[in-house]
């Protein structure tokens, strides 16, 4: 690869406090890792770089692993632009802009971005974002190990004080709003039942994100009678959402999922795919999480979610340490009803992804007792706050 470096000229109207990028050709070597990591500080010998595509997660961009025996392992993630993610989230908004404007970049410890250099490629007319590779801290599916579950817990409650109620300040960052986070799936969850008809960024969505497809139909179907309360509150979200956007708003990751996080120690746990990170309440990614981890992918322990009100608890303490005495109990319980309720609506159609493969008698039993009662806490929290 060339060795030529310039800046790349910013959009009008971009934000002036962004760091301008490097352009650089399109050739994935020696030579583009070693002035990567040079641009990041690390002055080391580069040579025989390993390029493999990592296909084995639902990612919707381009992962690379990148390793050499004299530099280590990298990931690199590509971005195209512009990106069909600009007409729903607005244009500049984004995990590569967010590093750009220093968020990332100084995380409250201790949460750690392994993102370490952004390079845009003409050739390609891709930013491509390189990363440590930080695989061997990522937990696999259906592992619960507690110490390191509270590792990332007191992580995010710190990330979650540090942004408490700075209105100001996040309006001014590279992020989302709350509505935005919810109507990226409830709009093309919609328009697959056949309530609306996809259009537009919608279209797009239903191609980019892999898992709606496979997925979203075969949850409806087992929603059965139940399916018109759910299609309900994706269609209808503004009497939950509204209430929802009553409670503090603090920086949040917008994707807390097993594959996006790292607890590689207490004094170190790595955040990354920040595509997602939005303006809501704090229990919007704790809820987020446990949907995932302890609804959807539970791990084969035996344990019932409700076993894990110990772990949750122990990030409200977290929380609630750090905030003092403008941590307000009741009002955060509240705020994690109406989360959870969120996350159902968003990622529902994930209790039936045991479906997409072998349909044995067990499986399929246990899928719908999950969604029987995720169901029923759904229609509990609407019925608790008069949402129907």
């Amino acid at each position: 690869m060339s060795s030529r470096i310039r800046k790349q000229v910013l959009p009008k109207g971009a934000r002036t406090s962004l760091e301008e990028l490097p352009m650089i050709d399109g050739n994935l070597n020696d030579d583009y890792l070693t002035s990567a990591l040079r641009r990041a500080g690390r002055d080391v010998v580069v040579d025989d770089v390993e390029v493999r595509e990592l296909t084995d997660g639902r990612q919707s961009n381009k992962v690379l692993s990148l390793k050499s025996k004299s530099a280590g392992a990298y990931v690199l993630k590509t971005f195209p632009q512009p990106n069909w993610r600009d007409t729903v989230f607005g244009k500049g908004n984004g995990e590569t802009t967010l590093w750009r404007h220093g968020v990332t970049r100084r995380l409250v410890s201790p949460l750690h971005c392994p993102t370490i250099d952004i390079a845009y490629c003409e050739e390609q007319t891709e930013e491509w974002m390189l990363m440590e590779d930080v695989s061997h801290g990522i937990m696999g599916r259906g592992v619960y190990d507690e110490k390191r579950l509270r590792w990332l817990l007191k992580a995010l409650a710190a990330l979650h004080a540090h942004h408490w109620e700075e209105d100001e300040k996040l309006a001014m960052l590279p992020i989302i709003s709350l509505e935005t986070h919810v109507r990226y799936f409830a709009e093309p969850i919609l328009a697959l039942a056949g309530r609306t008809e996809p259009t537009g960024w919608v279209t797009d969505a239903l191609e980019n994100i892999t898992v709606l497809k496979p997925l979203v139909p075969v949850f409806l179907e087992e929603l059965k009678h139940d399916a018109g309360f759910y299609l309900d509150l994706c269609q209808h979200r503004e009497n939950w959402v509204r209430i929802l956007a009553e409670s503090p708003h603090t920086l949040t990751h917008g994707d807390i999922r097993r594959a996006n996080v790292a607890p590689i120690a207490a004094d170190k746990v790595s955040l990354f795919d920040w595509d997602m990170a939005s303006c809501a309440p704090a229990a919007c990614d704790l809820a987020w999480f446990w949907f995932l981890h302890f609804w959807a992918y539970p791990p084969q322990d035996g344990l019932d979610v409700e076993d894990r009100e110990s772990l949750r608890e122990y990030y409200v303490e977290c929380l609630a340490h750090l905030l003092g005495e403008r941590f307000d109990r009741n009002e955060f319980e509240r705020t994690w009803d109406l989360s959870w309720l969120k996350a159902f609506v968003q990622l529902g159609f994930c209790l039936t992804d045991p479906l997409a493969g072998s349909r044995d008698s067990k499986t399929v039993e246990r899928v719908r007792v999950r969604v029987r009662r995720a169901v029923d806490e759904a229609r509990r929290i609407t019925g608790k706050y008069a949402l129907s």
